[in-house]
């Protein structure tokens, strides 16, 4: 009974403190699983399952740093041996705007600077868009709390409405959020007639340096019936990733 009554009163009380705007735009910001607000490296495997069950593995390596009001995001590839040697360097502001994009494809010698690139883009063949990719900035989007719940596992969830004002590559999402590990454990995207197109999931959280950290992330393509399973291995935060993330790594792959 007790616990019972914990219970209610702590769902009235995270209902309440949630629910005005800045509030939750804090929280959704705080709880993107692909950007923990600290600069991290880690080793991915992208697993991605067509319909009909082919499977096609790639793996990179990946250094975030933040500085100057932007996340600057490296992507180096290591597999498959087509894509070994292509290496992605992201600019992302983190109060607005279009990210820059530069690319040493392992085929071109030279650098591609990409001005624009399209949101809805799927990512190297991902069921992840470049937009799913990139940390989203809050103030794109408007939040709504619907509902406020104990999870199964314990602990205090939070159903979020999110309709987008900017780059809107999808028309709604519902986010459902742990509250204790601040972090989105689910997002369902609609289109605009309202149809459920892609799920993405987090499948294994655990805490790394005190932080919760997704280490295995799954979408689904509930059009294509395809999904792409992201693992991340060796995470590590709040190093200076500077050697990595910088022009020089991405002509040469070596750090500097």
């Amino acid at each position: 009974m007790k616990k019972l009554l914990f219970f209610t009163v702590l769902l009235n009380l995270v209902t309440h403190i949630w629910s005005s705007t800045p509030e939750l735009k804090e929280l959704m910001r705080q709880s993107q699983p692909f950007d923990r607000g600290i600069p991290l490296s880690a080793s991915v495997d992208a697993l991605i399952t067509s319909k009909k069950g082919k499977e096609t593995l790639m793996k990179y390596n990946m250094y975030t740093l933040r500085g100057d009001g932007k996340i600057n995001v490296m992507i180096a590839f290591s597999a498959p041996n087509s894509f070994d040697g292509t290496r992605i360097l992201t600019s992302v502001p983190e109060e607005g705007g279009v990210p820059g994009v530069s690319i040493k494809f392992k085929s071109f010698f030279a650098i591609m600077k990409i001005p624009f690139v399209n949101s809805d883009m799927s990512f190297f063949g991902m069921d992840f868009n470049t937009g799913d990719m990139n940390p989203r900035n809050a103030a794109f989007d408007t939040y709504t709390l619907l509902e406020t719940n104990v999870l199964e596992e314990g602990g205090v969830g939070c159903i979020v409405e999110a309709l987008p004002l900017k780059e809107k590559l999808y028309d709604r999402i519902l986010h459902y959020v742990d509250l204790e590990k601040k972090i989105i454990f689910k997002s369902e995207m609609y289109n605009k007639k309202g149809e459920l197109i892609k799920v993405m999931e987090v499948l294994e959280c655990v805490p790394i340096q005190n932080i919760w950290t997704a280490t295995q992330v799954r979408m689904q393509d509930l059009k294509s019936g395809s999904n792409t399973v992201l693992t991340f291995k060796s995470v590590v935060y709040h190093g200076d990733y500077s050697s990595y993330v910088n022009e020089d790594f991405l002509k040469t792959g070596e750090p500097q």
